[in-house]
């Protein structure tokens, strides 16, 4: 596998171009301390798979062909859309991919993170995407794959890492002003709460933040719920006793779960309290009241994120970090008709 590897990466790192002549097979063992019999082992694989050829007394050379086809991508992705979008660009250029369910990893902290990394390494994946928590920036496994330059593209949000991760995410900060001067403009709010079930710390929460209190002008203040499943009944006794009359959710579910205990304590929306969230989930459209809310495309955050990680593959140089457009959506959770 480590010849295998090695050979694949001069190929792609473009030191050794199709139709060139490849270390021989008394080098490579030298190289790596083993015989040509295991030599000969790798070469074979290489060229069942068409990527190299052979011929006797001559030498091996590079085919002409599609080196990203031969390359294994792990993704380890909470958001459907973005995984979808993710495995749309890599099927078309023939890599294969592999998943953990996130579920794996959600209640058991670093170390589950770790064992879903280890899982995915497992299948001696060569890149990957994957879509950080707070507690990514603590994983050890993450940690040293990147001080290793393992080739990684995080998907939807920034975080603090030992290395500078390449990063693909919406405008967050964009669609929160344009949430925010909305309701500034045409609905006068006046009294407005941000609601969010992770850390400010999180950089697309953050950026969303920031938006929403320079489109409203005003500083927003943050209101903490323990999950999205969690009980909501602490936020109900706040908008009763601070007279609220604007709720910004940190996304669309949160802001659909907010609004069923809302509602259920008497609570009218929006002739009391109007509403909004972000993502344009499909849920958004399917809730009465209607959810006003920002698009962000998931799933081309998904395939962005995948052709940068097949650039960085090819031994290319990529940008930092690349942002996405959103859109306002306006429906009648926030009063319009």
């Amino acid at each position: 596998m480590k010849i295998i590897s090695y050979i694949e990466d001069l190929i792609l790192s473009g030191k050794v171009l199709a139709g060139e002549k490849l270390p021989s097979e008394s080098d490579l063992a030298k190289l790596f301390s083993t015989t040509r019999i295991t030599v000969r082992r790798a070469l074979d694989d290489l060229e069942k798979r068409g990527i190299i050829t052979r011929v006797p007394s001559v030498g091996t050379f590079v085919r002409e062909i599609n080196i990203v086809s031969t390359k294994r991508i792990g993704i380890l992705v909470n958001n459907h859309h973005i995984l979808y979008g993710a495995s749309q660009f890599l099927t078309s250029v023939g890599a294969r991919i592999f998943t953990v369910p996130r579920e794996h990893q959600t209640h058991g902290g670093s170390l589950s993170e770790e064992k879903a990394l280890n899982t995915l390494m497992s299948y001696s994946v060569n890149g990957l995407i994957i879509e950080p928590t707070e507690l990514t920036s603590k994983c050890q496994k993450l940690n040293n794959l990147l001080l290793s330059n393992f080739p990684v593209v995080f998907v939807d949000r920034e975080i603090n890492t030992v290395k500078k991760v390449p990063t693909v995410l919406s405008d967050n900060y964009e669609g929160g002003k344009m949430l925010g001067e909305h309701f500034r403009k045409v609905h006068k709010s006046k009294n407005s709460l941000f609601v969010t079930s992770e850390d400010l710390q999180i950089s697309s929460v953050a950026e969303r933040y920031r938006g929403i209190c320079d489109g409203i002008r005003k500083q927003v203040e943050v209101f903490y719920v323990e999950s999205i499943d969690g009980d909501f009944s602490e936020l109900v006794r706040k908008i009763k006793q601070d007279k609220h009359d604007t709720i910004f959710f940190c996304n669309d579910m949160l802001a659909i779960r907010g609004a069923f205990f809302l509602l259920k304590n008497d609570i009218l929306i929006p002739q009391e309290v109007m509403i909004s969230g972000f993502d344009n989930d499909f849920v958004a459209k399917m809730s009465e009241p209607k959810l006003t809310t920002v698009r962000q495309d998931l799933a081309l955050v998904g395939e962005v994120a995948a052709s940068q990680l097949v650039e960085l593959l090819k031994g290319e140089k990529i940008e930092s970090k690349i942002l996405l457009k959103t859109e306002l959506i306006v429906r009648n959770s926030c009063g319009c008709k």
